[in-house]
C-alpha cells in the first residue's frame, strides 16, 4: 500500500484533497502513524495509532483502486448496472 499512501500524503501536503471539512476524516487522519520499512516503503501502522485511523486506511484503498484502474475502459457496471438476486 505504499504507492498510494505516498499520493495521499503528496495530495495533502499540496493541498489538493477536497473533504468538505468532514470532522471524522480529519480526526482519523491525524491519528494516523506512518511506519518507514528499509527499502522506503510506508504504510499507515495502525498499532502506534493514537485512535482509530479506519477513514484514512479506506481512502488509501480507495485511491489504490483509483492508481490501478487510470486508462481503464470503465465498470463493467456502467453498461448493464447492478444485478440484484
Amino acid at each position: 500500500m505504499s504507492p498510494p499512501t505516498k499520493k495521499l500524503m503528496k495530495l495533502t501536503l499540496g493541498e489538493r484533497i477536497a473533504h468538505g471539512g468532514h470532522k471524522v476524516l480529519r480526526w482519523m487522519m491525524d491519528n494516523v502513524y506512518v511506519r518507514q520499512d528499509p527499502a522506503g516503503n510506508i504504510k499507515m501502522d495502525k498499532e502506534k495509532s493514537t485512535e482509530k485511523i479506519d477513514a484514512a486506511v479506506a481512502t488509501v484503498m480507495a485511491l489504490d483502486r483509483v492508481i490501478r484502474n487510470q486508462g481503464s475502459e470503465g465498470s463493467v457496471y456502467d453498461g448493464r448496472g447492478i444485478l440484484v438476486f
